[in-house]
Protein backbone atom coordinates (compact mmCIF):
# COMPACT_ATOMS: atom_id res chain seq x y z
CA UNK A 1 0.00 0.00 0.00
CA UNK A 2 0.75 3.62 -1.07
CA UNK A 3 2.04 5.83 1.63
CA UNK A 4 -1.02 8.24 2.78
CA UNK A 5 -0.56 11.61 3.79
CA UNK A 6 -3.35 13.09 5.78
CA UNK A 7 -4.03 16.83 6.18
CA UNK A 8 -7.35 16.69 7.51
CA UNK A 9 -9.09 19.19 9.49
CA UNK A 10 -9.70 16.34 12.08
CA UNK A 11 -10.08 14.02 12.94
CA UNK A 12 -6.28 14.46 12.47
CA UNK A 13 -3.17 12.56 11.66
CA UNK A 14 -1.56 10.67 14.75
CA UNK A 15 2.73 10.89 14.61
CA UNK A 16 3.12 7.17 14.19
CA UNK A 17 5.28 6.91 17.49
CA UNK A 18 1.55 7.30 19.46
CA UNK A 19 -0.36 4.97 17.50
CA UNK A 20 2.77 1.84 17.51
CA UNK A 21 2.40 2.68 21.82
CA UNK A 22 -1.66 2.36 21.39
CA UNK A 23 -1.38 -0.61 19.53
CA UNK A 24 1.10 -2.06 22.28
CA UNK A 25 -1.52 -1.22 25.16
CA UNK A 26 -4.64 -2.17 23.52
CA UNK A 27 -2.89 -5.94 23.79
CA UNK A 28 -1.23 -5.54 26.84
CA UNK A 29 -1.06 -2.19 28.88
CA UNK A 30 2.12 -1.99 31.17
CA UNK A 31 2.25 -4.79 33.89
CA UNK A 32 -2.02 -5.24 34.39
CA UNK A 33 -2.46 -8.12 32.44
CA UNK A 34 -5.20 -5.95 31.08
CA UNK A 35 -6.34 -4.36 27.91
CA UNK A 36 -5.94 -0.17 28.12
CA UNK A 37 -9.49 -0.60 27.18
CA UNK A 38 -10.21 -1.81 30.41
CA UNK A 39 -8.73 0.30 32.46
CA UNK A 40 -11.25 1.29 35.41
CA UNK A 41 -11.87 5.28 36.29
CA UNK A 42 -11.15 4.85 39.61
CA UNK A 43 -8.03 2.43 39.24
CA UNK A 44 -4.79 3.26 40.43
CA UNK A 45 -3.49 3.03 36.95
CA UNK A 46 -6.17 5.90 35.54
CA UNK A 47 -4.80 7.91 38.13
CA UNK A 48 -1.20 8.02 37.18
CA UNK A 49 -2.66 8.64 33.60
CA UNK A 50 -4.43 11.86 34.92
CA UNK A 51 -1.40 12.82 37.04
CA UNK A 52 0.81 12.51 34.48
CA UNK A 53 -1.23 14.77 31.99
CA UNK A 54 -1.57 17.53 34.90
CA UNK A 55 2.19 17.52 34.92
CA UNK A 56 2.54 17.42 31.67
CA UNK A 57 0.08 20.64 30.94
CA UNK A 58 2.00 22.91 33.29
CA UNK A 59 5.03 21.88 31.62
CA UNK A 60 3.53 22.47 28.35
CA UNK A 61 1.61 26.15 29.14
CA UNK A 62 2.68 27.30 32.06
CA UNK A 63 -0.72 27.93 33.99
CA UNK A 64 -0.30 29.67 37.03
CA UNK A 65 -1.91 27.93 40.25
CA UNK A 66 -5.48 29.18 40.05
CA UNK A 67 -5.97 27.46 36.35
CA UNK A 68 -7.63 24.32 37.04
CA UNK A 69 -7.38 21.23 34.29
CA UNK A 70 -10.81 19.29 33.55
CA UNK A 71 -11.16 16.32 31.18
CA UNK A 72 -14.78 16.39 29.39
CA UNK A 73 -16.82 14.90 27.08
CA UNK A 74 -19.05 15.91 24.21
CA UNK A 75 -16.77 18.02 21.98
CA UNK A 76 -16.88 21.95 21.95
CA UNK A 77 -20.65 21.74 21.34
CA UNK A 78 -21.31 20.69 24.56
CA UNK A 79 -19.28 23.54 25.58
CA UNK A 80 -21.80 25.74 23.75
CA UNK A 81 -24.81 24.43 26.52
CA UNK A 82 -22.15 24.06 29.54
CA UNK A 83 -20.66 27.42 29.70
CA UNK A 84 -23.84 29.80 29.77
CA UNK A 85 -25.38 27.62 32.17
CA UNK A 86 -22.52 28.57 34.35
CA UNK A 87 -22.60 32.17 34.22
CA UNK A 88 -24.26 34.70 36.69
CA UNK A 89 -27.47 35.39 34.79
CA UNK A 90 -26.88 38.89 36.10
CA UNK A 91 -23.53 39.30 33.79
CA UNK A 92 -23.58 39.69 30.18
CA UNK A 93 -22.08 37.84 27.86
CA UNK A 94 -20.64 39.11 24.66
CA UNK A 95 -20.05 36.88 21.40
CA UNK A 96 -17.07 37.97 18.98
CA UNK A 97 -17.64 36.34 15.75
CA UNK A 98 -15.03 36.17 13.27
CA UNK A 99 -16.46 33.07 11.57
CA UNK A 100 -19.21 29.74 11.24
CA UNK A 101 -18.04 28.08 14.33
CA UNK A 102 -18.01 31.42 16.70
CA UNK A 103 -21.63 31.86 14.87
CA UNK A 104 -22.82 28.65 15.72
CA UNK A 105 -22.05 28.53 19.07
CA UNK A 106 -23.29 32.37 19.77
CA UNK A 107 -26.76 31.09 18.48
CA UNK A 108 -26.25 28.30 21.17
CA UNK A 109 -25.79 30.92 23.85
CA UNK A 110 -28.65 33.06 22.79
CA UNK A 111 -30.86 30.01 23.66
CA UNK A 112 -29.73 29.94 26.89
CA UNK A 113 -29.18 33.25 28.27
CA UNK A 114 -31.38 36.66 27.66
CA UNK A 115 -28.86 38.71 27.94
CA UNK A 116 -26.15 38.06 25.28
CA UNK A 117 -24.80 40.58 23.07
CA UNK A 118 -23.23 39.01 19.55
CA UNK A 119 -20.32 41.69 18.00
CA UNK A 120 -20.10 40.13 14.25
CA UNK A 121 -16.74 41.21 12.99
CA UNK A 122 -16.25 42.20 9.32
CA UNK A 123 -12.92 39.57 8.21
CA UNK A 124 -11.41 42.59 6.10
CA UNK A 125 -11.36 44.66 9.54
CA UNK A 126 -10.22 42.67 12.28
CA UNK A 127 -7.44 45.20 13.25
CA UNK A 128 -10.99 47.46 14.39
CA UNK A 129 -11.54 45.16 17.19
CA UNK A 130 -7.83 43.58 18.17
CA UNK A 131 -6.18 46.87 19.93
CA UNK A 132 -6.45 48.11 23.00
CA UNK A 133 -7.88 51.33 22.11
CA UNK A 134 -11.07 49.58 20.65
CA UNK A 135 -14.14 49.95 23.43
CA UNK A 136 -16.69 47.84 21.95
CA UNK A 137 -16.39 45.06 24.44
CA UNK A 138 -16.71 46.62 27.61
CA UNK A 139 -20.10 46.44 28.17
CA UNK A 140 -20.07 42.82 28.09
CA UNK A 141 -18.49 40.92 31.76
CA UNK A 142 -17.27 37.76 29.85
CA UNK A 143 -16.40 37.40 25.82
CA UNK A 144 -16.06 34.61 23.93
CA UNK A 145 -14.51 34.03 20.64
CA UNK A 146 -12.65 31.28 18.77
CA UNK A 147 -9.10 30.99 18.51
CA UNK A 148 -9.09 29.53 15.28
CA UNK A 149 -11.97 29.45 12.44
CA UNK A 150 -11.10 26.59 10.27
CA UNK A 151 -13.57 26.74 7.84
CA UNK A 152 -12.67 30.71 6.75
CA UNK A 153 -8.96 30.32 7.81
CA UNK A 154 -8.95 33.03 10.06
CA UNK A 155 -6.32 33.02 13.41
CA UNK A 156 -6.30 34.97 16.20
CA UNK A 157 -3.44 34.15 18.58
CA UNK A 158 -2.51 37.36 20.33
CA UNK A 159 -5.20 37.68 22.64
CA UNK A 160 -3.28 39.90 25.35
CA UNK A 161 -3.91 42.93 23.15
CA UNK A 162 -7.49 42.76 23.14
CA UNK A 163 -9.60 45.12 25.33
CA UNK A 164 -11.39 42.62 27.65
CA UNK A 165 -10.40 41.59 30.94
CA UNK A 166 -12.46 38.15 30.83
CA UNK A 167 -11.89 35.88 27.40
CA UNK A 168 -13.77 32.97 26.95
CA UNK A 169 -12.14 30.73 24.04
CA UNK A 170 -12.68 27.83 21.80
CA UNK A 171 -9.49 26.98 21.04
CA UNK A 172 -10.40 23.38 19.29
CA UNK A 173 -8.61 23.80 16.10
CA UNK A 174 -4.94 25.44 17.48
CA UNK A 175 -4.17 24.27 21.51
CA UNK A 176 -0.65 23.71 21.53
CA UNK A 177 0.31 24.81 18.53
CA UNK A 178 1.35 28.17 20.15
CA UNK A 179 2.26 29.87 23.10
CA UNK A 180 -0.09 32.22 25.12
CA UNK A 181 -0.84 33.39 28.62
CA UNK A 182 -3.91 33.39 30.66
CA UNK A 183 -3.47 37.48 31.90
CA UNK A 184 -7.15 38.39 30.54
CA UNK A 185 -8.18 34.82 30.07
CA UNK A 186 -11.17 33.44 32.29
CA UNK A 187 -12.00 29.65 30.21
CA UNK A 188 -10.74 27.77 27.32
CA UNK A 189 -11.43 24.72 26.21
CA UNK A 190 -10.70 22.61 23.07
CA UNK A 191 -11.70 18.98 21.44
CA UNK A 192 -8.65 17.06 21.40
CA UNK A 193 -8.87 15.60 17.96
CA UNK A 194 -7.00 18.44 16.18
CA UNK A 195 -3.58 18.35 17.77
CA UNK A 196 -3.54 17.00 21.14
CA UNK A 197 -5.27 13.48 20.37
CA UNK A 198 -8.88 11.69 19.30
CA UNK A 199 -12.04 12.63 19.76
CA UNK A 200 -14.04 11.81 22.48
CA UNK A 201 -12.54 14.22 25.33
CA UNK A 202 -12.82 17.77 25.88
CA UNK A 203 -9.78 19.74 27.40
CA UNK A 204 -11.07 22.33 29.59
CA UNK A 205 -8.79 25.11 31.06
CA UNK A 206 -11.39 27.34 33.81
CA UNK A 207 -9.75 29.98 36.24
CA UNK A 208 -10.91 29.90 40.29
CA UNK A 209 -12.65 33.09 39.67
CA UNK A 210 -14.71 31.80 36.83
CA UNK A 211 -16.26 28.78 38.57
CA UNK A 212 -19.51 29.87 40.70
CA UNK A 213 -21.89 27.59 42.72
CA UNK A 214 -24.77 27.05 40.79
CA UNK A 215 -27.59 24.27 41.32
CA UNK A 216 -27.58 23.21 37.53
CA UNK A 217 -27.43 18.91 37.23
CA UNK A 218 -24.40 17.62 38.01
CA UNK A 219 -22.53 17.04 34.36
CA UNK A 220 -23.94 20.96 33.85
CA UNK A 221 -22.22 22.00 36.85
CA UNK A 222 -18.57 23.34 35.87
CA UNK A 223 -17.50 23.80 39.60
CA UNK A 224 -18.89 20.45 40.40
CA UNK A 225 -16.70 18.70 37.57
CA UNK A 226 -13.77 20.95 38.26
CA UNK A 227 -14.01 19.46 41.82
CA UNK A 228 -14.24 15.96 41.12
CA UNK A 229 -10.88 16.12 39.04
CA UNK A 230 -12.19 14.53 35.65
CA UNK A 231 -14.28 11.41 37.26
CA UNK A 232 -17.47 12.97 38.15
CA UNK A 233 -18.75 10.00 35.75
CA UNK A 234 -16.88 7.28 33.88
CA UNK A 235 -14.97 9.37 31.53
CA UNK A 236 -13.62 8.95 28.10
CA UNK A 237 -10.62 6.76 29.51
CA UNK A 238 -9.11 5.59 26.21
CA UNK A 239 -9.57 9.34 24.34
CA UNK A 240 -7.44 10.42 27.55
CA UNK A 241 -5.31 7.74 27.48
CA UNK A 242 -4.02 8.90 23.96
CA UNK A 243 -4.42 12.28 25.05
CA UNK A 244 -1.64 11.60 27.73
CA UNK A 245 0.67 9.70 24.93
CA UNK A 246 0.30 13.19 22.98
CA UNK A 247 1.68 15.42 25.54
CA UNK A 248 4.37 13.14 26.31
CA UNK A 249 5.29 12.87 22.29
CA UNK A 250 5.01 16.84 22.14
CA UNK A 251 7.96 17.35 25.32
CA UNK A 252 9.88 15.01 24.11
CA UNK A 253 9.72 17.15 20.56
CA UNK A 254 10.30 20.36 22.50
CA UNK A 255 7.01 21.47 23.61
CA UNK A 256 4.92 24.02 22.53
CA UNK A 257 7.92 26.39 21.30
CA UNK A 258 8.67 23.19 18.66
CA UNK A 259 5.74 23.16 17.17
CA UNK A 260 4.92 27.28 17.02
CA UNK A 261 8.40 27.28 15.43
CA UNK A 262 6.96 25.08 12.88
CA UNK A 263 3.75 26.43 12.50
CA UNK A 264 5.38 29.35 11.06
CA UNK A 265 7.92 28.11 8.92
CA UNK A 266 5.32 25.85 7.09
CA UNK A 267 2.44 28.34 6.59
CA UNK A 268 4.85 30.58 5.58
CA UNK A 269 6.35 28.75 2.70
CA UNK A 270 2.58 27.55 1.98
CA UNK A 271 0.89 31.58 1.87
CA UNK A 272 3.90 32.91 -0.03
CA UNK A 273 3.58 30.32 -2.37
CA UNK A 274 0.26 31.19 -3.00
CA UNK A 275 0.74 34.74 -3.31
CA UNK A 276 3.70 33.93 -5.35
CA UNK A 277 0.60 32.42 -8.37
CA UNK A 278 -1.61 35.00 -7.28
CA UNK A 279 -2.61 34.23 -11.28
CA UNK A 280 -3.78 31.00 -10.73
CA UNK A 281 -4.64 30.67 -6.95
CA UNK A 282 -6.33 32.90 -4.45
CA UNK A 283 -5.97 33.56 -0.70
CA UNK A 284 -8.53 36.17 0.35
CA UNK A 285 -7.48 36.33 4.08
CA UNK A 286 -5.90 39.21 5.55
CA UNK A 287 -2.19 38.16 6.11
CA UNK A 288 -2.07 39.02 9.33
CA UNK A 289 -5.13 36.80 11.02
CA UNK A 290 -4.25 34.29 7.94
CA UNK A 291 -4.52 30.94 9.92
CA UNK A 292 -1.16 28.88 10.47
CA UNK A 293 -3.29 25.72 11.66
CA UNK A 294 -5.42 25.76 8.14
CA UNK A 295 -4.48 27.03 4.62
CA UNK A 296 -7.55 28.11 3.08
CA UNK A 297 -7.51 29.05 -0.42
CA UNK A 298 -8.96 28.67 -4.14
CA UNK A 299 -8.26 27.76 -8.08
CA UNK A 300 -9.67 30.97 -9.87
CA UNK A 301 -10.42 28.51 -12.05
CA UNK A 302 -13.56 26.59 -12.01
CA UNK A 303 -13.59 23.23 -12.03
CA UNK A 304 -9.96 23.45 -10.91
CA UNK A 305 -10.41 22.49 -7.17
CA UNK A 306 -11.60 19.54 -7.61
CA UNK A 307 -8.99 18.40 -10.11
CA UNK A 308 -6.40 19.29 -7.90
CA UNK A 309 -7.98 17.38 -4.80
CA UNK A 310 -8.42 14.57 -7.03
CA UNK A 311 -4.70 14.61 -8.23
CA UNK A 312 -3.23 14.61 -4.60
CA UNK A 313 -5.09 11.27 -3.48
CA UNK A 314 -3.73 9.71 -6.71
CA UNK A 315 -0.40 10.45 -4.79
CA UNK A 316 -1.84 9.91 -1.54
CA UNK A 317 -2.66 13.32 -0.25
CA UNK A 318 -5.90 13.70 1.46
CA UNK A 319 -7.81 15.77 3.53
CA UNK A 320 -7.25 18.89 1.45
CA UNK A 321 -10.50 19.50 0.30
CA UNK A 322 -12.02 22.69 1.75
CA UNK A 323 -15.52 22.53 4.03
CA UNK A 324 -18.65 21.55 2.10
CA UNK A 325 -20.05 25.20 2.97
CA UNK A 326 -17.63 27.16 1.39
CA UNK A 327 -15.77 24.22 -1.11
CA UNK A 328 -12.48 24.84 -2.06
CA UNK A 329 -9.09 23.85 -1.07
CA UNK A 330 -8.23 23.68 2.87
CA UNK A 331 -4.72 22.14 3.87
CA UNK A 332 -4.62 21.64 7.64
CA UNK A 333 -0.94 22.31 9.56
CA UNK A 334 -1.90 20.28 12.85
CA UNK A 335 1.17 19.63 14.86
CA UNK A 336 1.90 16.00 13.98
CA UNK A 337 2.02 17.42 9.99
CA UNK A 338 6.25 16.84 10.05
CA UNK A 339 8.93 18.36 7.93
CA UNK A 340 8.80 15.01 5.46
CA UNK A 341 5.36 15.38 5.29
CA UNK A 342 5.01 18.78 4.82
CA UNK A 343 7.64 18.94 1.72
CA UNK A 344 5.69 16.15 -0.02
CA UNK A 345 2.63 18.32 -0.24
CA UNK A 346 4.82 21.22 -1.22
CA UNK A 347 6.69 19.04 -3.99
CA UNK A 348 3.26 17.82 -5.49
CA UNK A 349 2.19 21.33 -4.94
CA UNK A 350 4.81 23.10 -6.36
CA UNK A 351 5.13 20.68 -9.88
CA UNK A 352 0.97 20.35 -10.46
CA UNK A 353 0.99 24.65 -10.70
CA UNK A 354 4.06 24.59 -12.98
CA UNK A 355 2.21 22.03 -15.29
CA UNK A 356 -0.83 24.21 -14.65
CA UNK A 357 0.94 27.16 -16.20
CA UNK A 358 2.38 25.50 -18.65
Amino acid sequence: MNNIYNFSPGPSKLPQSVIDRVENSINHYKNTGKSILEISHRSNEFDEILNEINDNFLNLFNFSNDVNILLLQGGATFQNSLIPMNIDERCKLGCFVTGTWGKKTSEDFSKILNNVEIIEANKNDLEHYLQKEYTGFQNTDYLHMTSNETIEGIQIQDFNSMNHGNLIIDMSSDLGSYNFNFDNLSYVYAGAQKNMGIPGVTICFAKDDFLIETDNPKYLNLNLLTKSNSVLNTPPTFSIYVLNLVTNWMLEMGGVDYFQNKSIKQSKEIYDFIDENSNVLSCNVDKKYRSKSNVVFNFLKDGQNKKFVDAAKDIGIIGINGHRSVGGIRVSLFNSVDEDMFKFFMKFFKNYISELSN
